[in-house]
């Protein structure tokens, strides 16, 4: 088929293994980055992965980098920090010679619309895909456009944390104390351990992230006279936390364990508020916090330094506005990728595959969004599964059903 010209918007793990696919048919490709290749995983890298290596990279990703040289791998069932994975696989493959001169870094992406047709005109009609995409980003030197015959967007979630209150909307003083809060996953044993050592604060959460700060906070607590974490959870179970029968991820399982222990039991240095939700912030003349906390016994109010905040992400729909886009009113991801999802009803993202090439379809023809940001708020995502996806998304742009490059030593195009 005659190349096309395809925009791959952000350049994590999913972006780069669209791109390399995309390059690897043939096609021209520009990838889109608003900061660095892989720089999400600079922010959480310190995590270890729960998936083993051998899910979290792609045979072609191996080969094009064992043709440059590269033979030290790690074991398939070993487990790497994000870190690791970053220097080890994604930066090396972000300037291989499939790649390199075509990802733009700093580049952020403001917003997508196509030639000619506004969002509500020639709804769902195939004749849109003859006329591009319009994407108009900013860049070191000013703003720019590019067109597109194909968009893959792969931005993610991490830079789209949901807020603290009560309803999944901002408490009355959140936007004030931005400051003295932080949404991502922080390192306290490291990087960030100045932010936490000797100080109270508030963890608010009951999720994977939490989890694992909470472990990182304990040992914190160990190791630093005055540390101390009031850990403010909306469940009041017992063991918030569900465990998985014969889980074949350890390092959930053990993290799952963790914070059910705490949960239970307590620890020494952290106290857990269950059953309470965020409604105020107020910042204090010393700089430290009084956060109002509503519950069903009444309202309390606490004093800490600093509050961490891993309550989870969501998509920034706002790139595809002007686009057809038909949004899950609950999860906010694509349609009929999130009815696959419910429909498959597991809780466990190991049992959560790509769902097939059918489920990244969207109104507007040309346009998919893979990776986390497919899952909207669901936080079940495993890189495997966006794999799957960037394969089966380039089988609907080739028109070949069979198309896996993944599996196929050489590039095959249809």
């Amino acid at each position: 088929m005659k190349p096309l010209r395809i925009a791959v918007l952000g350049a994590g793990p999913i972006g780069l293994e669209a791109a390399l696919y995309a390059a690897t048919l043939g096609h021209e490709v520009t990838v889109l980055e608003r900061g660095r290749a892989g720089e999400n995983l600079t922010r959480w890298g310190h995590v270890t992965l729960f998936s083993p290596w051998r899910m979290n990279h792609t045979p072609l990703g191996k080969r094009v980098l064992e043709s440059t040289g590269v033979r030290h791998w790690p074991a398939d069932e070993s487990y790497q920090s994000g870190l690791e994975l970053l220097r080890s696989y994604l930066l090396p493959l972000s300037t291989s010679p499939p790649l390199r001169g075509r990802i733009l870094e700093q580049h952020q992406v403001l917003a997508i619309g196509k030639d000619h047709w506004l969002k509500g005109e020639k709804i769902a009609d195939a004749s849109r895909l003859d006329s591009p995409f319009r994407i108009l980003a900013r860049s070191p030197t000013g703003e720019k456009l590019f067109r597109a015959d194909r968009i893959l967007d792969t931005t993610g979630t991490y830079g789209c944390p949901n807020r603290l209150g009560s309803g999944g909307i901002s408490a009355i003083g959140e936007t004030a104390a931005q400051d003295r809060i932080s949404y991502d996953l922080d390192d306290p044993l490291g990087r960030d351990r100045e932010r936490y050592a000797g100080k109270r604060t508030l963890l608010v959460g009951c999720g994977y992230s939490a989890a694992t700060s909470l472990k990182a906070m304990r040992r914190l607590a160990a190791e630093a006279d005055g540390t101390t974490v009031l850990w403010v959870t909306r469940s009041t179970e017992d063991r918030p936390y569900p465990i998985l029968s014969d889980d074949p991820l350890p390092g959930r399982a053990a993290l799952v364990d963790q914070a059910n222990r705490i949960a239970s039991e307590g620890a020494d240095g952290i106290q857990r508020l269950p059953g309470r939700e965020v409604e105020s912030i107020r910042q204090l003349e010393d700089g430290s916090l009084e956060v109002h906390l509503s519950t069903s016994n009444g309202d309390e109010r606490h004093r800490v330094d600093r509050i961490l905040a891993n309550v989870g992400y969501q998509p920034d729909r706002t790139l595809y506005a002007e686009l057809q886009v038909h949004e899950c009113y609950a999860s906010s991801g694509p349609m009929k990728l999130a009815a696959a999802l419910l429909s498959q009803g597991s809780a466990d993202c190991l049992s959560v595959g790509g769902q097939g090439a059918e489920a990244l379809l969207n109104p507007e023809p040309g346009f998919f969004i893979l990776g986390s940001k497919s899952y909207g708020r669901n936080s079940a995502f495993l890189l495997r599964a966006g794999f799957e996806q960037v394969r089966d998304a380039f089988r609907l742009i080739q028109g070949s059903s069979e198309l896996d490059l993944f599996a196929s030593p050489k590039a095959t195009p249809a």
